[in-house]
């Protein structure tokens, strides 16, 4: 799991899964928020909550962010990226 960052910054709130390599589910209070897709050709595409795609990134936190952003709307667009940590 991978917490969307400190308060403040995009994905406050959320928690992404790793479910399996190249795939991770945010989730902010058990709703579900969105997932990312890695492809084979290194993109991750995002999808929102109702698996519509929201678009294709080059990095991960990229694509966190744009979902964050979406789930969120009150979250300022100059606020610090997401920082990820990985929970054992």
């Amino acid at each position: 799991m991978i917490p969307g960052g400190a308060a403040g910054a995009p994905g406050n709130g959320i928690v992404w899964a790793r479910v399996e390599d190249g795939f991770h589910v945010g989730s902010r209070t058990g709703e579900f928020v969105g997932y990312i897709d890695r492809q084979a050709d290194g993109r991750y595409l995002a999808y929102d909550s109702r698996s519509s795609r929201v678009g294709a990134f080059t990095d991960l936190t990229t694509a966190m962010r744009t979902l964050a952003l979406g789930a969120t709307p009150d979250i300022p667009d100059e606020a610090p990226p997401i920082e990820l940590r990985e929970i054992r």
